[in-house]
């Protein structure tokens, strides 16, 4: 059903690009009732065919959405409108018939086409980080050059540095498709290292993807009161 959808919301949202002036977008989609709305979506990382990065058995695409849906249930508790952009092991390039291209490329315009259209009021795009040091460990994330963004960054990242005990940085993306294409604040958030064996471990275990997702709704609600009276 909601791939379904998803494939309806891409119809809605090349017929947007046929027939309205680039100027007159942003008010027809947020007036257009058969539109979802939401305060987030829920970015899964890779799916299908693109894996991710992968240790052995262990591919980052099923950690993300494991992670992702304990996040959506979390958020969704705290009363917030959230749309995850998919909730099984399937690549969103298949969904994309509006744009040109690789495979690659297909899937990265899927993800920031969606959430322009939709227009919440954050994206968190969740993924497995990857190093040839194998000590390296712990969360990052990643922002756009942008305040919104870069609030939304440190306070994930503080967040989930409690859960792993580090002490890091978020950082500046200039290179990312989804944070240079998708307009509302959005984030990269790599949730730890499947090639450090600790961070493997853990990301693989049900009881720490629960306290990641609850770290990420503690910073997101700690955002949204920052930024509600703007």
């Amino acid at each position: 059903m909601w791939r379904d959808l998803k494939k309806y919301l891409l119809i809605i949202l090349l017929a947007l690009f046929l027939c309205v002036p680039n100027s007159q977008l942003a008010s027809a989609a947020r007036s257009d009732p058969l539109l979802p709305t939401a305060d987030i979506i829920l970015d899964v990382g890779h799916g299908g065919i693109d894996s991710g990065t992968m240790v052995g058995k262990y591919e980052e695409k099923d950690m993300n959405l494991a992670i992702a849906k304990k996040t959506y249930k979390s958020l969704v508790k705290k009363g917030y409108r959230v749309i995850i952009n998919r909730t099984e092991d399937y690549a969103l390039s298949d969904d994309n018939t509006w744009s040109y291209g690789s495979r690659h490329r297909k899937d990265l315009a899927q993800r920031s086409g969606l959430a322009n259209t939709i227009k919440p009021s954050m994206m968190l795009s969740l993924h497995i980080n990857w190093s040839k040091k194998s000590n390296t460990r712990g969360p990052l994330v990643i922002y756009q050059n942008q305040s919104d963004s870069i609030l939304l960054a440190s306070l994930l990242q503080d967040a989930l540095n409690q859960v792993y005990g580090t002490e890091e940085l978020p950082v500046l993306g200039k290179k990312y498709h989804v944070l240079k294409y998708t307009k509302c604040p959005s984030v990269i958030v790599e949730l730890g290292f499947l090639s450090n064996k600790s961070d493997r471990k853990l990301l693989n275990e049900s009881h720490h993807q629960a306290k990641l997702a609850k770290a990420i709704t503690q910073a997101v609600e700690q955002y949204f009161a920052m930024t509600q009276s703007k």
